[in-house]
């Protein structure tokens, strides 16, 4: 259909949305969000850790949490390519808050160590993506 859009979305171990016709896309692209809707012009781009939201023919809002990935955009057609993605009813709410609370406590009270500076921003690094992958969770949960 001219105006619809088919989203794909895979990661390296599996297929999470089989092609779907969806009126329009957003991705979490590594600079801002991406609106995509069709007849979009062809598009390469990297993906941060958000949310790919959509919305199908019946005009219901649905999301998948993505981490990190690569999305191309061509003709009608939308690929997501993802390191890991869940969509709603696969994420443990309880457990994406209790990650939040741990890296929170990290980040907050981060003791100091007797490692590198490189060693420490690497550290700090680590747990400011686990509190936004398990925000982004939390996110997407809430759309069940």
């Amino acid at each position: 259909m001219a105006n619809q859009l088919s989203l794909e979305v895979v990661t390296p171990h599996r297929t999470v949305l089989l092609v779907e016709d969806v009126d329009s896309v957003t991705l979490p692209g590594i600079e801002g969000e991406l609106g995509i809707l069709p007849e979009h012009i062809p598009l390469l781009t990297t993906l941060d850790t958000g949310i790919v939201s959509y919305k199908n023919s019946s005009g219901k809002t649905l999301a998948i949490a993505v981490h990190w990935g690569y999305a191309q955009v061509e003709g009608n057609s939308v690929r997501v390519l993802a390191e890991l993605a869940e969509t709603a009813d696969e994420i443990d709410i309880e457990r994406a808050k209790d990650a939040e609370n741990k890296a929170k406590d990290i980040l907050l009270t981060g003791a100091p160590t007797t490692s590198s500076w490189e060693e420490e921003e690497s550290r700090q690094n680590k747990f400011e993506s686990k509190l936004k992958r398990s925000i982004v969770r939390q996110k997407v949960a809430q759309f069940l």
